[in-house]
């Protein structure tokens, strides 16, 4: 740890963002439709514990400044929140339910995840095209496809 990453350690501001930010990003919608009441609960508890909110690290020691991997990550649909510095490792937060598009792109673009990956075989997928390669959008075809679907 630098002594100039002292600050971010007691950032409350930071803390209490990724919190809001945790309730903001659960998928309210979908839990109620899979169990109504239960299923709001459930999202509840998600949030309370993180569950629906996994946090990848990435290595400090890259060309990969955080802001580059929040912009990569966006263009491809992928929201990130809670950011941070622990260490050796840039950490960020993004919805379990895009957590393997997630690795997928990080992996694929050369960022070095050194978290555990929700989804192991991402690093082989990854290896089948060039490092600092990106996946076509799905976000913009879904946008060219609704407003095909909005013209029509």
């Amino acid at each position: 740890m630098k002594l100039s990453d002292l600050p971010a350690y007691f950032d409350v501001i930071d803390r209490l963002e990724g919190i809001v930010s945790t309730f903001l990003n659960a998928d309210w919608a979908g839990a109620y439709r899979r169990r109504g009441i239960a299923g709001l609960f459930s999202e509840c508890v998600a949030c309370l514990t993180g569950y629906n909110a996994p946090t990848i690290y990435v290595s400090r020691n890259s060309d990969w400044r955080g802001i580059d991997i929040e912009h990569l990550l966006r263009r491809h649909g992928v929201k990130v929140w809670d950011r941070g510095i622990l260490g050796d490792e840039l950490y960020f937060c993004v919805k379990r339910r895009q957590v393997k598009w997630a690795e997928y792109v990080l992996l694929r673009a050369g960022v070095p995840i050194v978290s555990t990956l929700i989804e192991p075989r991402n690093r082989h997928y990854a290896r089948r095209h060039p490092v600092g390669s990106e996946p076509h959008s799905h976000t913009k075809k879904r946008i060219r496809r609704d407003r095909r679907n909005d013209q029509g």
